[in-house]
């Protein structure tokens, strides 16, 4: 009984000490002081903008368009994909339109929604709902709001591309898009769909609000939204829209502020040879060509296609001597990738068999789904084109721009166009490389197989795969390798009007939100 007085004694003296710290230290405890809301000052609303972006990797979209593949055993996720058990990567690196995407269990493009809704949720709408009421500097009031706007129709162009189908002005009103977020959204409905001329639409209704704050800066902080970012996003979205007039004034707008380029040359690249005497290059960090920059730095290991590498110049710099430089054969088979590196006689005769090279480990600086000074170049090359036969000379010289910046100078040499045709080959090349290892390649194609015809592409390739694995030749390691028989050959097709360019809705939304039908 007495140890029972004990602890009851013990658990008030505690509760009135609990009390007493809380009165004292209430100043320093309370979220909101003085009965005041929170994100109701200038200053707290900015700090919703310091954010890394770092969920936005698409590896599906570049498993999609064969810039890359799977970094696991392709043997067996083609086996299990024919046995009737597919996977998110088997569908993408097989182009099977028959599997029903919805029905896969395990969901990796879940997060990329997710991504999306999520910066629009947390960062944008708060904002956009709140800094009219917040107190502080009004200046900077306009300026965060003029960013979150941009940043709403930045994402949901992003969320109609990978979801919906492809801007069609024929269709677009009745196409199924995406939902589009705005600040009063009453949080216990359901979000519903809006037609994609919807979301286009409101899209450049959000960046007409920004642009008419007059408050972003020609030079933004690192990893904030700027002037020159905005005017890239309304060039992007009246591209898809095919307002091509409209997309070359607002890049030209972009490259007035920021027309920097990285130059991969560099004096010590004029002796190019031997290649031991050039150092490794490595894109920098917070560099002259993006305008919104959206992750500061990560290693990863990818498995690029021949088809992506046989896009550069043989003497890009990248290629050569920078972040690709380290490609080495890599078989696929037996569980696991073999990265054999010198014990072939050449990379030429691995990939005769294995059509596919790896990059290793690397540390790269890019922006993963953003924009730079690149894309708007690319985007006026595009508009001449599309302009006239006569501006094919104003639309190569820009290419030709961005491809002596790339290659070893003494191995540099312009492309020779003579026809419409062998431009648009030129721009898609182009791009693709300098859009590897991001989601734009996808982007791109998608947009430019909606409807015409000079601008489709059909995607094939052939994986050739050695099940049983490989044995040394004449039983020497450093003679090479030879696949041991039999050898299959799978080859697979991807039309323009495939409905695998269009992303399914991930289950984590679809399951709670039936408005969310599937747009294919």
């Amino acid at each position: 009984m007495n140890d029972m007085k004990t602890i009851i004694l013990k658990q008030i003296a505690l509760s009135l000490l609990a009390l007493l710290f809380f009165i004292n230290c209430s100043d320093f405890t309370d979220i909101t002081p003085k009965g005041q809301s929170i994100l109701n000052k200038v200053e707290e609303l900015e700090l919703l903008l310091n954010d890394e972006y770092t969920q936005l990797q698409s590896w599906e979209a570049m498993y999609l368009v064969n810039d890359n593949i799977p970094t696991q055993n392709i043997v067996e996720l083609i086996t299990r994909h024919e046995e009737g058990m597919p996977s998110v990567e088997s569908v993408l690196l097989t182009w099977d339109e028959t599997v029903d995407r919805t029905s896969i269990t395990q969901d990796p493009q879940q997060y990329l929604y997710g991504a999306f809704y999520g910066i629009i949720g947390r960062i944008a709408n708060p904002i956009i709902a709140n800094v009219d009421y917040a107190t502080g500097n009004q200046a900077k009031a306009a300026q965060i709001k003029a960013e979150a706007y941009v940043l709403r129709a930045f994402f949901h162009y992003l969320a109609v591309n990978f979801y919906a189908k492809a801007y069609n002005p024929a269709t677009a009103a009745t196409d199924g898009g995406v939902p589009y977020m705005l600040e009063d959204f009453p949080i216990n409905e359901l979000a519903e769909k809006k037609t994609v001329q919807e979301v286009y639409d409101l899209i450049l209704s959000d960046l007409d609000a920004a642009f008419a704050l007059n408050s972003l800066p020609d030079t933004p902080a690192n990893m904030r939204v700027g002037k020159a970012f905005a005017y890239a996003v309304k060039a992007k979205v009246l591209m898809s829209m095919r307002h091509y007039a409209g997309a070359d004034a607002a890049a030209a707008a972009s490259l007035a502020i920021n027309d920097r380029l990285l130059d991969h040359r560099g004096d010590r690249l004029a002796i190019p040879m031997p290649p031991f005497d050039i150092p490794f290059f490595e894109r920098p960090q917070f560099n002259d060509e993006e305008l919104f920059y959206q992750m500061s730095s990560f290693t990863m290991r990818y498995i690029f296609s021949p088809d992506l590498l046989a896009s550069f110049d043989p003497n890009d710099i990248l290629l050569k001597h920078g972040e690709l430089e380290n490609n080495v054969a890599t078989y696929l088979t037996g569980g696991v990738l073999m990265n054999q590196g010198g014990n072939t006689t050449s990379v030429a005769d691995v990939q005769a068999w294995f059509h596919y090279v790896m990059a290793g480990d690397y540390k790269i600086y890019y922006s993963i789904n953003s924009l730079t000074t690149v894309d708007m170049y690319l985007t006026r090359a595009e508009c001449l084109l599309r302009a006239g036969d006569s501006n094919i000379p104003a639309a190569m010289a820009i290419l030709e721009k961005l491809r002596e910046r790339r290659i070893i100078p003494t191995f540099y040499t312009p492309l020779q166009v003579n026809t419409k045709a062998e431009a648009i080959a030129a721009l898609k090349r182009v791009a693709r490389v300098e859009n590897f290892a991001t989601s734009k390649n996808f982007l791109d194609l998608k947009r430019w197989n909606a409807t015409e015809l000079e601008w489709q592409t059909t995607l094939s390739k052939t994986l050739t795969l050695a099940p049983q694995g490989f044995m040394p030749r004449g039983g020497n390691p450093m003679n090479g390798w030879d696949p041991i028989p039999p050898v299959l050959a799978k080859s697979y097709t991807l039309r323009p009007e495939s409905p695998l360019w269009i992303f399914p809705f991930p289950q984590a939304a679809t399951n709670f939100n039936p408005n969310l039908t599937q747009n294919y």
